[in-house]
């Protein structure tokens, strides 16, 4: 035992931090927490340590009695995965939303509400001159109890609550036997969710050679089922001590079997990890929902508080499918071979290595309750005072209040993101470190993966627990789930500045301080030393404004697209070309911009023209702080109503639009602001320019084989081929007067067609 787990860490880990494992008979247990250098505490009775660990599932007050730093290694609510009918009800709910992806259960019937749909099955199969086997299955039982065969209804008992299964009849066989996998498998959070699995497990065989199910041989328990705890008892039981023989064997000697019988052994565990992470998937709203039910004190922004080791039974059939049986919450941790030895010390030890408990985050939680109690009892007092709480209050907040006030919580829900982006990346920096024998598998590495998981969580939100969507995000401030560190502290940045712009009149500060607002005009006719009025100021911040609106104006009209080994006036050409004969490529753009890119791509086809134009708001403005010009939000206001409904925003731009090309003017300045006539002139510009970026696009890309995918600048890897958009500096001249400013030229780069 020391020898393998000398192996796992050394004893200083985990020093001060207190281990509960009076909940637990699997003396490994206790054993990892001793080397792991923990205070072990064996008394049921000391509710003061930060890790509690319990054998089995525990009622919900238990939560509730948790301190706030206090670890536990279960989660509320999974026994909606861990029940067989739970299960069955979960992933049948999925399957309504996409039957094939959610095949992942053999077809399943609950007893006996679904006695009906059992016999309907029945009788079709024996209309086509077939015969199905079935096994019957307790809905809460362990160890293969109360499992039987059957080829009839009339085996069933009726009224009875049961579970039945099509029988799988042709599995993959390991030696002539029938085997299935025990796959250890890491819950670290629900929300969000984080999945890992154990690269090492095991490979349990039926101790009697396989033969499909017959009359005469569906009794054969020895032969049909792989569990362990039937098994051992049969005089065939094989109790090698090797990996690599016996009745129980590693999952490493399983991928080496893969492998010399030339199957892909990448492929399977993809698969393998794809059920369960849509198992995990259909249970996250009941685990959110539980979880803070039982924990209503804690932020999103926190550490979880709960953990779950949990063994998913995979079969797999003989064309490689995998499907899963059941999802144990209780995996047994007992040690009676050097293989169960060897796997279940390395899946306890490295589960409580990536949980990363420290005795700080004890003094921290205590520091930060005490702090939420006093500002509670703070805001009693306020509120029992005369006029301090109450509707009565909110009766005399001002209309410039309110706004303030709104301000205030949209800066704190960034700050929150903020933070929980910062603690994610920490989180992930230390399960690189301390993962061991772990990966990771949800949130997927795979970025399509990523996305179409996304969204079966969102759908499973919608039917779970609740009936509504509890995926969807509260926030007031739209978007924040998808913001990196950089954008979201651009955004608090925008937004403290807003409110230093709310609070105090800052363009009339800078003019009082310059006293003109370029170098190439003479001063105001009315400012000069004496004091301004507020009228006056207010009236000089708005020509000032006004004047630099109308410079934009003409910085925009110089702008002008390039294509790297083409001459502009090729690329300007075939622009002029395409829109003059708009009614015959007006499909074909719609087709392009609409449907073949998504919502990723038409955000970074569209990118480098905001961010040609925000550096030339910067340049004329005479600011590197723009998110609180005027105008920069109407163009923030306006990149977002064109890339609004899936792009269908712009396209209203388009001539032969319904309602006419100006129908956006009308629901853009209904929604946000009335425009003056420079910023109207303005927005028409950059409209213009995107329309024509989308044009260039759309000609090269249906111009060349359709092989490539769009990127941005950003400093990303760019895949062979891409469309990359980017700046440019120059020299220009507006009007009659030369002078040297900056010329943002759009850079369409292809090397090839692109595909997405």
């Amino acid at each position: 035992m020391a020898a393998a787990l000398a192996a796992v860490s050394p004893s200083t880990v985990f020093p001060a931090v207190r281990f509960n494992v009076s909940g637990t008979r699997y003396t490994v247990v206790k054993q990892v927490a001793e080397l792991l250098g923990m205070v072990v505490v064996d008394n049921e009775e000391d509710t003061d340590c930060d890790l509690v660990w319990i054998d089995t599932a525990i009622p919900l007050d238990k939560y509730m009695q948790l301190k706030p730093y206090q670890i536990l290694n279960h989660f509320p609510g999974m026994g909606e995965i861990c029940r067989k009918d739970s299960l069955a009800r979960n992933i049948q709910k999925l399957r309504i939303f996409n039957n094939e992806e959610y095949s992942i259960i053999p077809m399943t019937w609950i007893l006996p509400s679904e006695h009906g749909a059992l016999s309907h099955y029945m009788r079709e199969v024996k209309r086509r001159g077939k015969s199905k086997t079935l096994i019957v299955k307790p809905p809460n039982g362990a160890m293969g109890n109360g499992i039987s065969l059957v080829r009839s209804l009339d085996s069933i008992p009726l009224g009875e609550n049961l579970i039945v299964q099509e029988y799988i009849e042709k599995p993959l066989l390991l030696d002539g036997f029938k085997f299935d996998l025990r796959v250890y498998v890491l819950v670290t959070s629900c929300n969000p969710l984080r999945i890992f699995v154990y690269k090492d497990g095991l490979v349990r065989l039926s101790t009697q050679p396989y033969n499909a199910p017959t009359d005469t041989n569906i009794g054969e328990q020895f032969m049909h089922l792989t569990n362990y705890s039937i098994n051992k008892h049969s005089q065939h039981f094989n109790k090698d001590e090797d990996f690599d023989k016996g009745s129980k064997r590693s999952l490493q000697y399983f991928n080496g079997w893969l492998m010399r019988n030339g199957h892909n052994i990448t492929e399977l565990w993809d698969k393998i990890h794809d059920v369960i992470i849509k198992t995990l998937i259909a249970a996250q709203p009941h685990l959110q929902h539980s979880y803070q039910a039982c924990r209503p004190g804690l932020s999103f922004t926190d550490k979880c508080h709960c953990f779950e080791i949990l063994g998913f039974d995979i079969l797999i059939d003989e064309t490689l499918k995998p499907y899963l049986l059941e999802v144990n919450r209780s995996p047994s941790f007992g040690i009676e071979t050097k293989l169960d030895h060897h796997i279940k010390t390395g899946v306890i030890t490295d589960a409580i290595k990536i949980m990363n408990i420290k005795p700080s985050d004890r003094t921290r939680k205590l520091s930060l309750q005490r702090a939420a109690s006093r500002r509670r009892l703070l805001q009693s007092s306020l509120s029992s005072r005369p006029g301090g709480g109450g509707k009565q209050h909110l009766d005399f907040v001002t209309e410039h209040e309110e706004g303030a006030l709104l301000l205030e919580r949209k800066r704190e829900e960034v700050k929150s993101r903020l933070l929980e982006v910062r603690r994610n990346r920490e989180m992930e920096q230390h399960e690189k470190e301390s993962m061991g024998h772990y990966q990771r598998i949800y949130p997927s590495f795979d970025i399509e993966r990523q996305i179409f998981y996304e969204t079966v969580l969102a759908e499973s939100a919608k039917i779970g627990y609740t009936g509504r969507n509890q995926y969807q995000s509260s926030s007031i401030v739209k978007g924040l789930d998808k913001m990196r560190e950089k954008e979201l502290l651009e955004l608090l940045c925008q937004y403290e500045t807003e409110e230093k712009f709310n609070c105090v009149p800052t363009a009339v500060d800078w003019f009082e301080c310059h006293g003109s607002f370029s170098p190439t005009l003479q001063p105001l006719s009315f400012y000069d030393s004496s004091p301004m009025g507020p009228e006056l100021k207010a009236m000089a911040a708005r020509e000032h404004e006004e004047e630099q609106t109308q410079r934009t104006m003409l910085a925009l009209n110089t702008l002008q697209y390039s294509y790297p080994g083409k001459e502009q006036a090729e690329v300007i050409k075939i622009i002029n070309e395409v829109q003059a004969d708009w009614l015959k490529h007006r499909s074909d753009v719609g087709t392009f911009w609409l449907i073949t890119l998504d919502n990723v791509k038409r955000r970074q086809l569209l990118s480098p023209v905001k961010e040609s134009i925000k550096n030339l708001i910067k340049t004329i403005w005479r600011s590197t702080i723009v998110e609180s010009i005027r105008l920069y939000k109407i163009f923030v206001h306006l990149f977002n109503f064109l890339l609004s409904n899936h792009g269908h925003g712009l396209w209203l731009t388009v001539p032969g639009g319904t309602g006419g090309s100006n129908q956006w003017e009308k629901l853009f300045q209904k929604k946000h602001e009335v425009l003056s006539i420079s910023e109207l002139h303005c927005c028409r510009r950059l409209i213009e320019l995107c329309r024509g970026t989308i044009t260039a696009a759309y000609y090269y890309y249906k111009r060349k084989d359709k092989t490539e995918h769009i990127d941005d600048t950003r400093g990303r890897r760019r895949s062979e081929g891409s469309l990359v958009i980017a700046r440019s500096r120059a020299r220009l001249c507006h009007g009659s007067v030369a002078r040297r400013t900056t010329h943002h030229s759009l850079h369409l780069h292809l090397k090839k067609p692109f595909t997405t």
